[in-house]
């Protein structure tokens, strides 16, 4: 399975956490429309991340995880129950 990381690094600005959580919030829909542009060929993609730091700080960002592995891991999100309705 092939995996792509593509990081984004301010250095030397001085950011609120309220800041912060803005941008990476703009970072994930611009990964995810430069998904869409690159035409990816995704067959049963699962999107897991936050942008939320006090939350999970070493979950801060987005995952687009494809394949046996997202299917095996979505359905084991779906036992447990754990989703946010919208």
């Amino acid at each position: 399975m092939a995996r792509n990381e593509f990081r984004f690094v301010v250095d030397g600005v001085d950011l609120t956490p309220d800041q912060q959580t803005l941008i990476a919030g703009e970072i994930q829909k611009a990964g995810l429309a430069a998904l869409g542009t690159a035409n990816a060929k995704l067959t049963n993609p699962l999107t897991l991340g936050h942008g939320n730091i006090k939350l999970r700080p070493e979950w801060y960002g987005l995952w687009v995880l494809d394949g046996p592995f997202a299917q095996d891991l979505g359905q084991k999100i779906n036992d447990i129950g754990f989703w946010i309705q919208r």
